[in-house]
């Protein structure tokens, strides 16, 4: 499974193409997570991201920034519109 993540802000926010996986799932349940990037280690509230908000672009243009450089709007919007967006606020 690929997931992407870029920081923005206080938040870390992460992307997955495709179904909602089970640990999506489980963020509905339990909003508490802990991850780990390169060896470190994280704390935090995640919570899945409702597309077509302002957080939503905010994850959406800090992710595709961090990979492909700026692109338009449209390019970035088409890029994510088959995934599923989740921002964790670091405890």
């Amino acid at each position: 499974m690929e997931l992407w993540f870029a920081v923005s802000g206080d938040r870390i926010y992460l992307s997955h193409e495709g179904e909602e996986t089970d640990w999506m799932k489980n963020i509905k349940k339990t909003k508490r997570v802990r991850f780990d990037i390169s060896g470190r280690k994280f704390i935090g509230d995640a919570r899945l991201l409702e597309d077509h908000t302002e957080e939503a672009w905010t994850a959406k243009v800090a992710l595709y920034e961090k990979y492909y450089g700026e692109a338009a709007k449209e390019i970035i919007e088409d890029w994510f519109s088959l995934s599923k967006l989740v921002a964790v606020e670091l405890a």
